[in-house]
């Protein structure tokens, strides 16, 4: 056992055996008193000292039940201190009365109701006095009142000490439970983001990869017939875009699965995430599919934090995905990156319709959230008479760290 563990264990002894603790302080007293019969001689029976300890012992007997029972208690002790003073005399083990006095008023259970002990005392003692023969100095009176308040203000001073613990117990109960909540609270945030993000992730890989997807197989049903070599070739990149999709998707149920499991959170074991480097794999993919496109990088932007590469990645992804889906009779695409000390801009235009499909909403809220993640900001918009126009532009001091 650590020695840190002894200590509270020690505090907490006399709550778990008070029995035991009161037995100690009743054999306690009793010495006290039977140390005082003896040496003052003054018990008026004949059977002389040795009965004088019997009625002490008599006397303190009922404070071992001072803290289960303490107005039954301190009326016991004040019976038998009657009884014993009215036959014998003083015997020392009076104090019993002080000491039982002073629990019944620490454990009661109102101040009001602490004028019960308070009251039963002021009455009993001075009849206790008026048996053993009156008070025979006004030295006698004093320190007779001077221990009955003694008494009292020990008792209301554990009652005081009693309900502070009882504030700081609630206290620290509200502590903890306001902290309980609010670790819910980030808990709950952290995962409706992370849900959030993966929602967005799976938006971004799906209608990407299956878009260029339908766009290979559309060019390679028209290749068949006169070019069966090319169409095999197209083909084998609708393999390909498919496999890259299927491990993307992985990926990321492998983030939702990892979230599931004790111990780890969410995003433990997930795969890298792409950054402005594939962005060139993407313009690529889209030349594949049958869309002349080009990209023009200024600057050195392979630099950023890779949550602000990987939305860069994102929009690119997302505004080439729309040029295929939605520009009608787009015939080229330009994508531009340039970096420089003001931040990164991102300019996605094509040649096509200027109005995109309906359903292309959502994937331009995806951007704008993205973008607003950073501090950026992002303009989705006709190019001129003919075509359309993505922009983002991301700040230099974007925050670090910031999920997407």
């Amino acid at each position: 056992m650590h020695e840190d563990d002894a200590a509270p264990r020690w505090t907490a002894a006399p709550g778990r055996h008070p029995l035991l603790v009161d037995a100690g302080l009743a054999l306690l007293l009793w010495a006290l008193a039977t140390t005082a019969v003896t040496t003052t001689a003054e018990v008026t029976s004949p059977l002389g000292n040795g009965l004088g300890a019997l009625v002490n012992l008599a006397l303190v007997a009922p404070l071992v039940w001072r803290r289960r029972a303490p107005l039954v208690t301190l009326a016991a002790v004040l019976v038998l201190a009657l009884v014993v003073v009215s036959t014998l005399g003083a015997t020392g083990g009076e104090l019993a009365l002080l000491v039982a006095l002073a629990t019944a008023v620490a454990a009661s259970p109102s101040w009001p109701a602490a004028a019960v002990p308070a009251g039963l005392a002021t009455v009993g003692v001075p009849v206790l006095a008026a048996v053993a023969g009156g008070v025979r100095s006004r030295a006698e009176l004093v320190a007779a009142g001077a221990a009955l308040v003694a008494a009292v203000a020990v008792g209301a001073a554990g009652r005081l000490a009693r309900e502070r613990r009882t504030v700081l117990a609630e206290r620290a109960a509200e502590r903890a439970a306001e902290r309980a909540r609010a670790e819910a609270r980030r808990t709950d945030e952290a995962i409706a983001a992370e849900r959030a993000r993966i929602a967005r992730e799976l938006h971004d890989v799906v209608a990407h990869q299956v878009t260029v997807m339908v766009s290979l197989a559309d060019g390679a049903q028209v290749a068949v017939a006169h070019a069966p070599d090319r169409a095999r070739a197209v083909m084998a990149q609708v393999s390909a875009t498919g496999r890259e999709a299927l491990g993307e998707l992985r990926g990321l149920l492998g983030v939702l699965s990892a979230g599931d499991r004790p111990g780890e959170g969410p995003g433990a074991d997930s795969a890298p995430q792409p950054g402005v480097e594939q962005i060139g794999e993407l313009v690529q993919r889209v030349r594949d599919a049958g869309l002349a496109a080009a990209l023009h990088v200024e600057g050195r932007p392979q630099e950023l934090d890779p949550m602000a590469q990987l939305t860069l990645y994102r929009v690119t992804q997302e505004a080439l995905t729309n040029a295929l889906r939605h520009a009608g009779s787009a015939t080229r695409v330009d994508v531009r990156l340039c970096r420089d000390t003001a931040g990164v801009g991102l300019e996605v235009v094509d040649d096509g319709t200027a109005v995109p499909a309906a359903d292309a909403g959502r994937g331009l809220l995806g951007m704008r959230q993205r973008a607003a993640l950073h501090g950026g900001e992002l303009t989705a918009g006709p190019a001129g008479d003919r075509g359309w126009r993505v922009a983002l532009r991301l700040p230099a001091a974007a925050p670090a760290g910031v999920r997407s």
